[in-house]
């Protein structure tokens, strides 16, 4: 593994084996930080909330996955984010308050704070935010540069602002793949 330039490694609560992460990424609180086996987090991803990522998932480059300590995000098995994706497990209203992480929560607006899930084999498209409490399950997938603001059901394609049903994926013949590759493994 490349040293970091930002946390040692040896930081994060968990990390499994084959697991890159780029020179440049940026983990305010690796302590709660949780990765799984076969995992690659490219360079310029910042991650400022607690995550669990399982294996065989990627991260792109530019990444954002914020929400602070109180919020949190998981990634299931097999699943991807494309560059610049924005994870926003914790937001604010923008209406009142002083937006400052620094002040006291006396002086914020209204804030949200929550918890991203994404299932296995979900797909988030290039530049595409999902905000706080929504759950992406098994093999959701959000077409590039969309807001995602709800929850998204299983095997299908959601794309727009705010993002909206397109299609149906086809859950047989990408679990069929992901079985096929798990027999070549052994």
């Amino acid at each position: 593994m490349i040293d970091n330039l930002f946390f040692e490694v040896s930081q994060l609560r968990r990390i499994g084996r084959n697991v890159i992460i780029g020179k440049t990424v940026r983990i305010r609180y690796p302590e709660l930080v949780e990765i799984g086996n076969n995992v690659i987090i490219d360079d310029f991803t910042y991650i400022s909330t607690a995550l669990t990522i399982d294996s065989n998932v990627h991260i792109a480059a530019g990444c954002k996955l914020i929400g602070g300590r109180n919020a949190s995000v998981k990634i299931g098995e097999f699943s991807t984010l494309a560059p610049n994706v924005v994870l926003a497990a914790g937001s604010d209203d923008y209406i009142g308050g002083i937006a400052s992480p620094l002040v006291a929560p006396q002086y914020k607006g209204k804030v949200q704070i929550g918890t991203i899930q994404l299932g296995r084999h979900c797909i988030i498209g290039a530049n595409s935010t999902v905000l706080p409490n929504v759950t992406l399950h098994d093999g959701a997938a959000v077409g590039a540069q969309s807001l995602v603001k709800a929850d998204i059901p299983s095997w299908s394609l959601h794309a727009g602002v705010p993002a909206c049903h397109l299609k149906t994926r086809n859950s047989e013949d990408i679990l069929r793949l992901e079985e096929l590759w798990r027999s070549e493994q052994t």
